[in-house]
């Protein structure tokens, strides 16, 4: 089995999101952090022949870099990576060591808000947060607007930078003013556009072409109608 360009995009993103992860048989692979604050789900090219696990996905994708076109062969207890003369050898963990999200999915109580959000302006907020040193970024809405900021919830006369969402908007309730406010080491979605779904109830999905994150917003979030 070759690893799909795509898969292996996945699995650099999920291992910034749970250090551990869970391959089940399968296309569909799925990751949850620690503390529970972010879910995604993916549908990968590749067809996943058996269940096993890793502690240290970073330590895997490590191994694949070590040969130039890694094969890799499933064994009861352990993988071979392999190309040309080279070969690693790679246990598995213990299904009981990784923290996996669980059989049920995950779905939104309510959807209060509904919108795409374009890759072009996903980057620009990100960069935003990198180039002004602020920790967070906020979706807020009122009278049929709606803007993503990098902000400092902890800092409103601080600074911000801002882009106004150009696609069609769907909002449940008109008068509602929201401002829901996800932390920067929550947000590690892939590049790419997405369909963002809130929850006036605390969580925020991003769905895009083959992958989804569920994302919990900070108590300091609002919604008011």
């Amino acid at each position: 089995m070759k690893l799909e360009q795509r898969t292996l995009q996945v699995l650099k993103n999920y291992a910034t999101i749970n250090p551990s992860i869970m391959f089940k048989q399968g296309n569909v692979i799925s990751t949850i952090s620690p503390i529970q604050t972010v879910m995604s789900k993916a549908t990968l090219p590749n067809q996943i022949p058996a269940t096993f696990a890793f502690i240290d996905l970073s330590r895997f994708l490590g191994v694949l870099s070590l040969c130039e076109s890694p094969e890799i062969t499933l064994n009861e207890n352990f993988l071979v990576v392999g190309d040309k003369n080279k070969q690693v050898q790679y246990t598995y963990a213990d299904h009981k060591l990784i923290v996996a999200p669980g059989e049920k999915e995950i779905t939104l109580h309510s959807v209060d808000v509904s919108f795409q959000l374009e890759n072009e302006d996903l980057q620009s907020v990100l960069k935003a947060m990198g180039v002004l040193g602020l920790p967070e970024i906020a979706i807020s809405g009122e009278d049929g607007k709606i803007n993503i900021e990098a902000i400092n919830s902890k800092n409103p006369n601080g600074d911000k930078y801002s882009v106004q969402v150009n696609s069609p908007i769907s909002v449940v309730d008109k008068n509602a003013k929201f401002r829901m406010i996800i932390t920067a080491e929550n947000l590690k979605v892939l590049p790419g556009s997405y369909t963002v779904n809130v929850s006036s109830k605390g969580l925020i999905q991003l769905k895009g072409n083959d992958i989804e994150y569920w994302i919990a917003t900070e108590s300091c979030s609002s919604y008011v109608v």
